[in-house]
């Protein structure tokens, strides 16, 4: 996901320079197919392909996230897509700590 993430931060820079087209495509040979169809998918539709997500909040669609979703993503262990928008979603490390809390706070 941080690769995607990576990728998303310089397809929507608006000063997209010649410099940083090989660095896009190594980006995009590094994504599996099939996530970076949804992904371009979604692009073609004018959104975001991917959604950092903020205290339990899919920042596409700004919907609570429920805590399946929650588990999944701190432990990383799959791709996880936003029920509401389809979006891939995101948790950045510095949210994992803020998340692991939260978490064991509802349970």
């Amino acid at each position: 996901m941080k690769t995607l993430f990576e990728l998303q931060t310089l397809e929507f820079d608006e000063t997209v320079r010649a410099k940083t087209e090989p660095r896009l495509a190594a980006l995009r040979a590094k994504i599996p197919a099939p996530i970076l169809a949804h992904y371009d998918r979604l692009g073609n539709q004018g959104k975001k392909g991917l959604a950092v997500v903020r205290h339990q909040t899919c920042s596409g669609c700004h919907m609570r996230l429920p805590l399946a979703v929650m588990m999944e993503l701190r432990h990383a262990e799959d791709v996880c897509l936003c029920e509401n928008c389809r979006r891939y979603l995101y948790l950045p490390d510095s949210e994992r700590a803020e998340n692991k809390e939260a978490v064991l706070q509802e349970s």
